[in-house]
């Protein structure tokens, strides 16, 4: 809800109290009395209530810095552990179940096993772009 329509909303509410209090109060001095105390009640009940939302409004800016910094640092971190792994993985596809997945590239490895199957795939380092 909008900070206007709760203003409103609180200014109609207040209104209808005090016509509340003019219609069942006979007595001036005690109406005024009661209008009085029912006015001061609601200023201060107001004035705590702005105090509140400008505690929030600061704790809201903050959590907003935190997160901003948190999205910048795990995107380094993201683009850091991809960047080294983009250049040293190499795609494979399980020719028993179909699963793709990536190894790290090593000549000297002449096989691997698949995570899903686990079937063991014989690797072939020096026809490996031909076949996939």
């Amino acid at each position: 809800m909008r900070k206007e329509d709760k203003t409103t909303m609180f200014n109609n509410k207040f209104k209808e109290v005090i016509e509340n209090l003019e219609k069942n109060i006979k007595n001036k001095k005690d109406l005024e009395y009661v209008k009085t105390l029912v006015t001061d009640l609601a200023l201060t009940y107001l004035e705590e209530l702005g105090k509140l939302e400008e505690v929030y409004d600061k704790k809201v800016t903050i959590c907003e810095e935190r997160l901003e910094d948190l999205e910048q640092t795990m995107e380094k971190i993201d683009n850091e552990i991809y960047e080294d792994e983009d250049s040293d993985l190499e795609p494979i596809n399980c020719p028993y179940c179909n699963t793709k997945f990536l190894i790290e590239f090593d000549n000297t490895n002449t096989e691997v096993r698949c995570p899903d199957c686990r079937n063991i795939i014989e690797l072939d380092w020096e026809n490996f772009e031909d076949d996939n």
